[in-house]
């Protein structure tokens, strides 16, 4: 091993080098745009064309797929954009990693770094999601009309994530000496807690799945994999906590070096002094809307649908069992023995379909092992078999014929039945996102309220969640504020009643809403009010230099009256 201590003085050596090289940054940004124009004068995206869904690209043009519209000026600049973008965020992202490891430690010099990764990421997201579910016939991947307004309001919410950041170091660097100390001693510990919390919350996860991981031989990656895709759901998750815990932490530390009270000494208010601890959680609280809105619940109904596959031994994720649909206008009857989460490389699996003749009778069956679904309305089948009936009994029967890869397959486009139409009547609003739920409320309005009430208090509690972190932050900055030395621990008590208080509080209302005991629009903003109003109130005490309010049982019981006797008196014999 005594080649380890030579390479790590040498890689020290490179990394101080890279620091003080001049112009170095700027070199590396001339050279990766430099690729990106000579990439465009080769052509780059004639070949390697992106995928659009419906559409098939022929010489750069978008070349629309049996029964989907023409392409629009917005999926024409998409697929232009797209496969640029891609080489982008690779080449773009190396240079901002490149950027940050010079210009650590100077946050002037990283604001306009920063903005440009941030717009970056929005474009390439923005595009990537465009050119995956805006394609073919305005559909989504189970064939719900899609909610074009809730549409372009996740597009909005894709860029108001990638900008927070931006706008957060921004602000640092705009901010006055004291505001950055703040700032500094917030983040340290926010970003702790919240690393502790998602570690914790991933391996309890993986202590409960463990077994279903090993039985169905799943490697290290799609573990990772598995676990990624749930970070939106995470952080929306331990978010709340980590701020709690974080802003007691902070201010008692402060207060505890009488760092509050020389900040108040120096003409600062408590509002000035907590002003960037509430910058930080409003930043925070917005990218948990933006995380809210679509990707969080999608991610948690994922997770429960792979669990369910691999408890069924089964590679797609399963989001229904054992689904029996009857079509009241064509009078197809279908079965399909497991329906996924997500049609985007994964089938239905079992697949049925029984089509009657104008009398009632059974006139022709399709069995397949797996079938597959395209928002341009073609229904892929695999493995199967077609059979005849006349008068109820079978008359031929015909195996799929092999396609151009081999595959025992047959093709069906003029159904006009979609995965989501089979699956409607069961779906649960917990694990969808504000458009689908949209698409559900438009496609359903004469249903009674009672099954529209738990859609609709879900469509707000989308918005409502993430503002618990706000009305956490409001309870715990006046508890974690102290003008006197004393220890920490009745903060971190009050801050575990208040935590447990607000979840069961969203619980209760939220079960409320979904009952239809309480208006919908209403029940999830109860606990955030509640707490709200709490927490302005002890915060105003803080301000006006008071003490908090202090609950005991004393003061529910009356004191009797008693004759107060002098400590020396002598008894009368």
């Amino acid at each position: 091993m005594t080649w380890l201590p030579t390479l790590l003085k040498k890689l020290r050596l490179i990394a101080h080098r890279v620091r003080v090289w001049p112009f170095l940054g700027r070199s590396a940004f001339s050279l990766a745009l430099l690729i990106m124009i000579l990439l465009a004068t080769q052509g780059h995206h004639l070949d390697h064309p992106p995928e659009v869904v419906g559409y098939d690209i022929q010489s750069g043009k978008l070349v629309a797929q049996q029964g989907v519209q023409p392409a629009g000026p917005i999926l024409k600049t998409v697929s232009l954009m797209l496969p640029y973008l891609d080489i982008w965020i690779l080449v773009g992202g190396a240079v901002y990693l490149f950027v940050l490891l010079r210009r650590w430690g100077n946050p002037p010099k990283l604001v306009f770094p920063t903005w440009a990764a941030a717009l970056s990421v929005a474009a390439w997201a923005i595009s990537s999601d465009i050119a995956h579910q805006l394609g073919a016939m305005q559909m989504t991947e189970l064939g719900e009309p899609l909610a074009m307004t809730a549409y372009w309001i996740k597009m909005v919410m894709i860029y108001l994530a990638c900008i927070c950041v931006p706008l957060l170091v921004h602000y640092y660097v705009r901010c006055g000496a004291l505001e950055r100390y703040t700032m500094r001693t917030f983040l340290a510990p926010l970003v702790f807690c919240f690393v502790a919390f998602c570690s914790l919350w991933i391996i309890m996860d993986l202590l409960d799945n463990l077994k279903e991981f090993q039985e169905a031989n799943s490697g290290l990656g799609r573990v990772v994999k598995f676990y990624f895709s749930v970070v939106p759901f995470i952080f929306v998750s331990v978010m709340p906590a980590s701020l709690l815990l974080a802003v007691l932490y902070t201010l008692t530390k402060m207060s505890r070096a009488n760092e509050i009270v020389a900040m108040l000494s120096a003409g600062r208010s408590v509002i000035q002094i907590l002003q960037p601890i509430f910058v930080v959680v409003i930043t925070v609280a917005m990218m948990s809307l933006a995380a809210n809105y679509h990707w969080a619940p999608r991610a948690e109904g994922n997770r429960e649908a792979v669990m369910r596959a691999l408890g069924a031994k089964q590679k797609d994720s399963i989001m229904a069992s054992s689904v029996l649909y009857n079509d009241p206008i064509t009078h197809r009857i279908w079965y399909v023995s497991t329906l996924p989460f997500s049609l985007r490389g994964e089938r239905l699996r079992g697949v049925q379909v029984r089509e009657m003749d104008k009398h009632g009778k059974l006139s022709h069956v399709i069995h397949a092992d797996s079938a597959m679904w395209w928002p341009s309305g073609l229904w892929r089948f695999y493995d199967g078999k077609e059979v005849d009936y006349s008068d109820g009994k079978p008359t031929s029967v015909r195996p799929f014929s092999k396609d151009a890869e081999g595959r025992l397959s047959l093709d069906v486009q003029d159904f006009e039945e979609t995965p989501w139409g089979m699956v409607s009547y069961a779906l649960q609003p917990d694990y969808m996102g504000v458009p689908e739920i949209v698409s559900y409320l438009k496609a359903h309005p004469k249903d009674p309220k009672e099954r529209l009430a738990p859609f609709y208090t879900h469509y707000y509690q989308r918005f409502a969640l993430p503002w618990q972190s706000f009305a956490l932050a409001l309870v715990a900055a006046p508890l974690g504020i102290a003008y006197s030395r004393r220890g920490a621990v009745g903060g971190i008590a009050g801050s575990i009643f208040i935590f447990f208080g607000i979840l069961f509080l969203n619980n209760l209302c939220l079960n409320l809403g979904k009952g239809g005991h309480v208006p919908p629009w209403l029940s999830p903003w109860i606990p955030h009010l509640i707490f709200g109003v709490l927490g302005v109130l002890l915060l105003h005490y803080r301000s006006q230099n008071k003490d908090l309010p202090r609950l005991s049982l004393s003061m529910f019981s009356k004191r009797k009256a008693q004759i107060s006797r002098p400590r020396n008196a002598q008894t009368v014999s």
